[in-house]
């Protein structure tokens, strides 16, 4: 017998006092479209299909996004220490996200794997959203950006 077990990764309030639970369900079906493959028969003479972009539409993107809105000015001061016009994904993501695990590690209490997947979802994330811009926003830019964010998902 299968058992599945929900994993807590991490418990939150908004600045709307919303309680919310990111699980590691969460985590994989955010993600999933981004390191999914799926194989096609050989026989039928087609490619490989394009992967697909993460959603925020779904509850697992809105949880993600609860996260990057409550804590954006600090996720913000973690990945753009040196890089404030632009994130330069070639080379500073990696240290990115040591530097966003180590902080959920400091402020959550998280588990150190669980720590590295939320923060790999949380630039993944960012970046799609900001389209690489959230480095050079300014406060009020980053409440524009929201409002126009959340009207059009």
């Amino acid at each position: 017998m299968l058992l599945h077990r929900r994993v807590l990764v991490l418990q939150f309030k908004t600045a709307e006092a919303d309680q919310i639970n990111l699980y590691s369900a969460d985590l994989l079906a955010f993600l999933q479209p981004v390191v999914s493959w799926r194989t096609l028969d050989s026989t039928t003479q087609r490619g490989q299909p394009q992967p697909q972009g993460v959603s925020f539409a779904a509850a697992s993107g809105q949880k993600i996004l609860s996260f990057i809105r409550t804590y954006f000015y600090q996720l913000r001061e973690i990945i753009c220490k040196k890089y404030k016009k632009t994130f330069p994904l070639a080379h500073q993501t990696t240290v990115a996200v040591v530097g966003l695990t180590h902080w959920l590690l400091q402020h959550f209490g998280m588990d150190d794997e669980l720590a590295k997947s939320t923060a790999s979802a949380i630039i993944v994330a960012l970046v799609v959203a900001t389209k690489g811009t959230f480095c050079k926003m300014t406060a009020k830019e980053a409440e524009n950006f929201w409002l126009k964010f959340e009207a059009g998902n």
